[in-house]
């Protein structure tokens, strides 16, 4: 599975994307900066994903904005969360693959 994650520390990118291969998804990154065409790239990234994860407490009030709504326009799934390191990643993407309704503990919270 492709996805995208909108914001978050850079520092962090290597391994949320050695992560990722292990559990069998590509990663792209988007730091969450919309000036110039830095937009385009936000929408480009969105639509070739099939999750987007929307940071907010790293990114722009503008790129939050703009990744929920290209997802909406792409209907991609979004899901927002406040950080994005390498842990929470591995919890997001796990909550991904459960049953709707099913619940774990710390993911979410």
């Amino acid at each position: 599975m492709r996805v995208a994650v909108i914001g978050g520390l850079e520092r962090h990118e290597a391994e949320i994307e050695r992560r990722a291969g292990a559990l069998g998804h590509t990663v792209e990154f988007h730091r969450g900066r919309v000036g110039g065409r830095r937009t385009e790239e936000l929408e480009a990234i969105v639509s070739r994903s099939e999750i987007v994860i929307i940071v907010t407490q790293v990114n722009s009030h503008g790129a939050m904005y703009i990744a929920k709504k290209a997802a909406d326009r792409h209907a991609r799934r979004a899901l927002v969360a406040r950080t994005c390191s390498p842990s929470s990643f591995r919890g997001l993407m796990e909550s991904v693959g459960r049953a709707p309704g099913a619940t774990s503990a710390g993911v979410g919270t």
